[in-house]
């Protein structure tokens, strides 16, 4: 029955491909590292390309660990994702992924590393539980963007984050701001007495994992 499922799956998920491929095609490629100031970025039927691969950099594994707190990244790339919601309005863009398990005090929050995210999943995503986190670079810092899902506080998160060297070793390096995030849970789940996020805020530094 699973692999009956899983068939159904991978038909509907070739099915929606073929649709997006002969409804909305690419009109203009734009190299996303010069996507601030390249006019076509934002006009219909744009392909924001990785044309550097720059998004190598960051995919991969790391990990962030204390005596009581560990977070592990693992990071995916995902070519031309679309993004649209009618003939006049989409365009794609090559973006990241992110996996996580997170952990605290031996106690495991969320553990999503092993999940596997359809292509093409994440368009015109709604901010709730299933929301994937995604991200971007957008211009020649090489910085990327977006949102990190914190599950167990059930609250979107924006980071910005960039790989980094600190004497010959890599490093990623995770900004989580507290300045711009989106609540989707319970309001009781929010009081003065409770730490909003369950991430850790704050420039951090990831260790890449071999």
């Amino acid at each position: 029955m699973k692999n009956i499922k899983q068939f159904i799956h991978l038909i509907i998920l070739c099915c929606m491909l073929q649709a997006y491929s002969q409804q909305y095609p690419v009109l203009t490629v734009t190299n996303q590292v010069l996507s601030k100031t390249d006019d076509n970025y934002s006009m219909k039927g744009n392909y924001a390309k990785d044309v550097g691969n720059i998004r190598n950099q960051v995919v991969g594994s790391w990990r962030y660990q204390t005596p009581d707190f560990l977070l592990e990244l693992k990071i995916e790339k995902r070519d031309k994702e679309f993004s649209g919601i009618s003939a006049t309005q989409y365009r794609f863009k090559d973006i990241i992924i992110i996996k996580y398990k997170l952990v605290k005090n031996g106690m495991v929050l969320h553990d999503n590393l092993n999940a596997t995210i359809p292509f093409n999943s994440i368009q015109n995503q709604a901010y709730d539980i299933n929301y994937i986190s995604d991200g971007y670079y957008y211009d020649t810092s090489y910085t990327f963007k977006g949102f990190i899902n914190d599950y167990y506080r059930q609250v979107l998160c924006s980071y910005e984050m960039q790989k980094t060297n600190l004497n010959g070793q890599e490093k990623l390096l995770l900004n989580i701001s507290n300045g711009n995030y989106r609540i989707y849970g319970d309001a009781s789940m929010y009081t003065t007495s409770q730490k909003l996020f369950s991430l850790p805020l704050g420039p951090i530094l990831l260790d890449r994992v071999p």
